[in-house]
């Protein structure tokens, strides 16, 4: 039963918090022509991405002893492996540009500044290489694929 509802509790936390970085990304498309708003808006969807993400990987956690679960089983290494490169890719691409970001909104900012930030290329690649990667991590949780080469 607890089983069952810390499960729940990660699997939904974490789908909530991939759909969320996509509609970060879906908020930037009318930044990129200016509009403070929804790049606003895509700034706090984002963090309570990071919050959902937060309690999602404490589900995580606790799912691998509830369950019984080794640490060196395959597609946990593989998922743990892509976590660490999502987490050097956002300090690297995305966490100066976000920091740089969210100071200039809280402000009174011009259009051609909303649009130099929604537009930072740098940033966007870092963005979507998260999302793939995230993608990938809760792929591999859905799935536990065996990932074995030796079996």
């Amino acid at each position: 039963m607890l089983y069952e509802i810390v499960l729940g509790i990660h699997a939904y936390a974490m789908c909530a918090a991939l759909l969320l970085f996509l509609a970060n990304e879906l908020l930037l498309i009318p930044a990129r022509r200016g509009q403070p708003g929804p790049a606003r808006m895509a700034f706090f969807a984002s963090r309570f991405a990071g919050l959902l993400v937060g309690a999602g990987v404490l589900a995580g956690i606790a799912l691998v002893f509830l369950g019984g679960w080794s640490l060196l089983t395959p597609w946990l290494v593989v998922s743990l492996a892509l976590v660490a490169a999502l987490i050097a890719v956002e300090n690297k691409l995305v966490r100066p540009w976000a920091t740089q970001a969210q100071a200039a909104l809280r402000g009174a900012v011009s259009a051609v500044e909303v649009k130099a930030l929604a537009g930072d290329k740098r940033a966007l690649v870092g963005r979507l290489t998260m999302i793939t990667l995230f993608a990938l991590i809760v792929a591999l949780m859905a799935t536990k694929p065996e990932l074995n080469p030796f079996a």
